[in-house]
């Protein structure tokens, strides 16, 4: 009859056991971070194609987007205090405005940069080729993942979800013409100019991400990413309160501050103020 292991035996393979549990250990929250940030990335890619496609269409019945945007913010070069929307009534004392749904969601990323906002629902006279004030928007916005698990959707798990900061900026395409005054002194290529301003808009929406909040205070973590694309076609602002009885589109007012754009329209410089 033979021999069982000797202690010396078990000892040594109780060694090389634990050796390679610790290399598996070590490793472990290397792979699991990894995990974590290509879902993060991946969310980011899809939202951003989401975002970019939702704002060039114009749309207006995403109301859905209520559920994930947790607040839009503009701040004014000159009004650092700034106006801040969220899909919450307001009640009394409340420092914030009320979006009602997707469109005025759409409508406020959708705003160009070079606006000028008379209080938070009102623009000037739009459309402006420049208006010379020297004013400049931040447009961003907290948003919760809309492409991630079902589990971070649900209402439970809204302060645990994963949740990124997204900045709009909506401007005119520009070209030389602009810095070399050319156009001024060529009215036939002032006049194309012009229209390619009131047409042609090149939209930037800047993802940074993680977004915590301590002690009420919002931090971003490191990761950014950009998307950029071009728009053909005419930035005409609605208002949200009142339809076309014929048409059943929001009705048209120059001086609201919700944007949407008509890829399939084109404004035409006559109606531009100079």
């Amino acid at each position: 009859m033979e021999d069982g292991f000797t202690m010396i035996e078990l000892v040594l393979c109780l060694g090389i056991i634990s050796f390679a549990l610790i290399a598996i250990i070590g490793v472990l929250p290397v792979g699991i971070n990894v995990q974590k940030d290509n879902r993060e990335e991946t969310i980011i890619v899809q939202d951003g194609m989401y975002w970019m496609e939702a704002i060039r269409s114009g749309a207006t019945g995403l109301d859905n987007l209520t559920n994930h945007v947790d607040y839009i913010r503009i701040d004014e070069t000159s009004n650092r205090a700034g106006y801040r929307w969220e899909p919450v009534p307001a009640s009394p004392g409340d420092n914030h405005l009320f979006l009602p749904g997707g469109a005025a969601i759409i409508g406020l990323l959708s705003m160009p940069v070079q606006a000028d906002l008379v209080g938070p629902v009102q623009v000037k006279n739009w459309p402006q080729i420049d208006t010379g004030s020297g004013e400049y928007n931040y447009i961003r916005a907290k948003v919760r993942a809309i492409t991630g698990s079902a589990v971070d959707q649900a209402e439970f798990a809204r302060d645990l979800a994963f949740s990124y900061r997204m900045t709009s900026e909506v401007r005119p395409v520009r070209t030389v013409e602009d810095w070399s005054g050319y156009g001024e002194r060529r009215p036939v290529v002032g006049n194309i100019n012009k229209f390619r301003k009131l047409n042609f808009y090149e939209i930037k929406l800047t993802f940074e991400w993680p977004v915590f909040e301590f002690d009420g205070e919002e931090t971003v973590g490191p990761n950014r990413r950009v998307f950029r694309s071009m728009v053909a076609g005419r930035l005409v602002n609605r208002e949200l309160n009142r339809k076309d009885s014929a048409t059943g589109q929001w009705l048209e007012n120059p001086n609201s501050a919700f944007f949407f754009f008509e890829p399939l329209k084109f404004s035409t410089p006559k109606y531009v103020a100079q």
